[in-house]
């Protein structure tokens, strides 16, 4: 899918960036991606893919926006209070680039769903933050071979990382599963939350991704990242595929909602 003159002369500053050029940019406008969650880590994220040029940003959320929720949600305005989250951060992301395509989609991903949710998109980034949700689509990517990147913050910490991912032999790098014990051992459920390190962990997130579809090695696949961002370190967690828990989830396809401790909620009035 070939860029207009206009798009060219939008992007001219990242085409020109080493590496890049209107290639890598044609395949930012060609991908599909789907974010699940407009909360503090979503709201990065979704910003900065719609500003990279990615051509379809899926946004799936079922919330309202709430004023406690500001100092770290930055794509929200006051005037946005009760509003539908999905809704309009469809709106401001195409305020900021009506170049690419955001399709607000008004609902909670569950097991009745989710494998309908992710026809067509080429990748999914789940800022739900929310372990059941993570855990439901993990095993709908896993079945259908799509590409999965989820992560969380916790105060001064972060973590994510991709799964299932091509490996570049043919196969996929290791699933959300594979890496349960590793990313339980980072989270940290002490009180309070702040925008700075939600926006740190996002444009971590989205530079990765940018990375990933422009062909650079490592990156994300097959790793998990954690950031202690009160001391300024980083860790690096190299996943390895647990064929016995792929397989698995590959034989039991979705499993109930209870079976996930996901709560149900109903479904979004418009």
């Amino acid at each position: 899918m070939a860029l207009t003159e206009k798009e060219i002369a939008r992007y001219k500053h990242p085409i020109a960036v080493p590496g890049m050029g209107v290639g890598v940019q044609e395949i930012f406008k060609q991908t599909r991606i789907l974010v699940v969650g407009t909360g503090g880590l979503g709201c990065p994220v979704l910003q900065y893919l719609s500003l990279s040029g990615i051509g379809v940003i899926g946004i799936a959320d079922y919330g309202v926006i709430l004023e406690e929720d500001l100092h770290r949600q930055p794509i929200f305005q006051m005037q946005d209070l009760r509003k539908h989250k999905a809704k309009m951060a469809s709106s401001r992301l195409w305020a900021s680039n009506p170049w690419t395509k955001h399709y607000p989609l008004l609902l909670q991903v569950k097991p009745d769903n989710v494998m309908q949710l992710l026809q067509g998109f080429d990748l999914v980034i789940d800022c739900s933050q929310h372990l059941p949700t993570h855990l439901v689509i993990n095993d709908a990517c896993v079945v259908q071979g799509v590409p999965f990147i989820t992560g969380e913050v916790h105060n001064w910490v972060s973590w994510f990382g991709g799964f299932n991912m091509p490996d570049g032999k043919g196969g996929r790098t290791a699933s959300y599963r594979c890496a349960a014990g590793t990313v339980d051992g980072y989270r940290n459920y002490d009180a309070g939350s702040l925008g700075a390190t939600h926006g740190l962990t996002g444009l971590g997130i989205v530079n990765e991704v940018i990375k990933y579809l422009a062909g650079v090695p490592g990156g994300l696949a097959g790793r998990l990242y954690h950031y202690d961002h009160l001391h300024n370190s980083v860790e690096t967690h190299g996943i390895v595929p647990d064929e016995a828990i792929i397989l698995q989830t590959q034989a039991h396809g979705l499993l109930t909602a209870a079976a996930y401790g996901l709560e149900i909620v109903p479904d979004v009035e418009d």
